[in-house]
């Protein structure tokens, strides 16, 4: 028997009470003091190659249980491997993010997109129905996300694609769902009954990146008015007959203005209806490069993510940090075998990232006219693999990570880790914050999963 590289112990929020959590089996214990003692004892006797007969049986069942003591010749880090490429090869259905257009009613500072005006038209609305069902198997999964530019804008191609695409879910036994990244500028009330209407409808995400005053200077309309008071506006008519996700990108210039936008959500009593996630903006392309000098590091976002949750969970939201889950398989539409960008013209890319990007990006079309270099871009995609990087072979968080995001994760070299997630360096108050939140509210049901948050 052996210590499992995986485990972290800290004390909670809650004096007297201490956590013990696995990053492998997502194990989490509660202790009190004289057997968070007694833990910290098992595992230094079992280290030390020492016999841990005289311990208290009970603990060292729960030990063994919860993956925190593993048998000598279990090789951990190869479980991880395994339970990522077993899992994407078991992953069924068909996974797509559809930009009906390119083109966007906003100007945003730190947008990763060019907005060519490229729009969907009915051929392309009729290839991409012809492709789901060429490829989407009976009784699996059809999962959508409406992206862009602005979905919004080109909503009567978000509607007839739906209307047909569910319409074949429902012939072969599959099951539809679909959602929306949208900047919530042109989310009218007829649109959110469409989109109740529709059926299988999981979220809208929608970003507010801090109070008026600060995200008026962020997020501005492409003629220069202010976009935060219809939004919230939107937000919060919307948010009684769908889920609602609020996303705040983050960097150096609005860091410190984060509470502001927490209250104003609470004065319209929105803490109960809306989830609020921070967003870390990066240079992601080239077209933000300039981003690069505000850019918070990994280690000061992830400690404002810390503190931010904090604060919501101090001004009444509820779900504020989920338990974070090992993963098993693809990690987004770019590593899912059955998963497409799909954009105006025909083009078809593995990653959000790419949408507004050239053919000579793209990994394939959809009139099935693709290059050498596109079908070379794809086996790119398809062979990617998250493990090559050294630093990341003794990290405690693989298992929650796995490299993290594989556009920025190819961006480094071996020598290099892959896309740090926060719980790196945040993961015992992560701990802390999900405990103290059970502690308060017994009956809470889970927080939305991390990995349903969409990465831009």
């Amino acid at each position: 028997m052996k210590v499992s590289e995986f485990n972290l112990l800290c004390p909670s929020f809650v004096d007297g009470v201490y956590l013990a959590y696995n990053t492998l089996s997502g194990a989490f214990l509660t202790l009190d003091a004289a057997d968070f003692e007694l833990t910290a004892l098992i595992l230094e006797a079992v280290a030390a190659g020492d016999p841990i007969t005289g311990f208290e049986p009970r603990l060292v069942v729960a030990l063994r249980r919860g993956g925190f003591l593993v048998n000598a010749a279990v090789d951990e880090r190869a479980e991880v491997r395994r339970r990522y490429r077993e899992g994407r090869a078991r992953t069924r259905g068909v996974s797509l993010t559809i930009a009906p257009t390119l083109s966007c009613n906003f100007a945003c500072t730190y947008c990763f997109q060019e907005h060519p005006k490229r729009h969907m038209g009915d051929a392309e609305i009729d290839r991409i129905v012809r492709h789901v069902e060429a490829n989407l198997e009976p009784e699996t999964a059809l999962s959508i996300t409406w992206f862009g530019g602005e979905p919004l804008m080109a909503y009567p191609v978000i509607k007839a694609l739906s209307t047909r695409l569910r319409a074949h879910c429902e012939a072969i036994g599959a099951s539809y769902s679909h959602s929306m990244i949208t900047n919530g500028s042109l989310l009218g009330d007829g649109r959110i009954d469409d989109l109740v209407a529709l059926g299988g409808f999981r979220y809208l995400q929608v970003t507010l990146d801090g109070p008026p005053e600060v995200h008026d200077r962020r997020r501005l309309s492409v003629v220069g008015g202010p976009t935060f008071d219809r939004i919230l506006a939107n937000v919060a008519r919307a948010s009684e007959r769908l889920r609602i996700i609020l996303r705040v990108n983050v960097d150096r210039s609005n860091a410190d203005r984060l509470e502001g936008l927490v209250d104003r959500l609470v004065d319209l009593d929105l803490q109960r209806r809306v989830s609020v996630y921070l967003g870390h903006t990066l240079p992601y392309t080239d077209v933000c490069a300039g981003v690069g000098d505000v850019a918070l590091s990994r280690e000061e976002f992830a400690a404002l993510q810390t503190r931010f949750k904090f604060y919501l969970l101090t001004r009444g939201f509820r779900g504020v940090s989920g338990l974070p889950r090992p993963r098993a398989g693809g990690i987004c539409v770019a590593d899912h075998p059955g998963g497409a960008v799909l954009a105006p013209d025909d083009l078809v890319f593995r990653c959000w990232n790419e949408v507004a990007m050239t053919d000579e990006h793209a990994s394939g079309r959809l009139d099935g006219e693709a290059s050498a270099s596109m079908l070379a871009n794809n086996a790119g995609w398809d062979s990617f693999d998250p493990f090559f990087h050294t630093p990341c072979k003794t990290c405690r968080v693989q298992p929650l990570c796995t490299g993290g995001c594989p556009w920025e994760s190819r961006k480094q070299g071996p020598e290099e880790t892959g896309d740090c997630t926060p719980l790196r360096f945040n993961l015992a108050d992560e701990l802390r914050i999900y405990h103290l939140e059970r502690s308060i509210h017994r009956s809470l049901p889970e927080a939305f999963e991390e990995s349903e948050l969409p990465c831009q």
